[in-house]
């Protein structure tokens, strides 16, 4: 199965990093979750990057925990 590059923007409403790590973690490889180099100060904004045969499964994960923003997919 191929595997997919996402990187995408989520604006969390009321979640840890280790809660959306926790959830993605088992569903692909070499998870990255860090600030966005343009984050605003008080913003709930996480980069996410993660290897994945199944993008679909990735974001109806995130999206439970809040909105997803400039999603790249290669």
């Amino acid at each position: 199965m191929q595997k997919y590059s996402l990187e995408f923007i989520l604006n969390i409403r009321a979640a840890s990093v280790e809660e959306i790590r926790g959830s993605l973690s088992g569903l692909g490889e070499n998870l990255v979750i860090s600030e966005p180099e343009e984050n605003i100060p008080g913003s709930q904004d996480l980069k996410i990057r993660i290897h994945t045969e199944d993008p679909t499964l990735i974001f109806d994960t995130c999206s439970q925990f809040g909105k997803l923003k400039s999603v790249k997919i290669d």
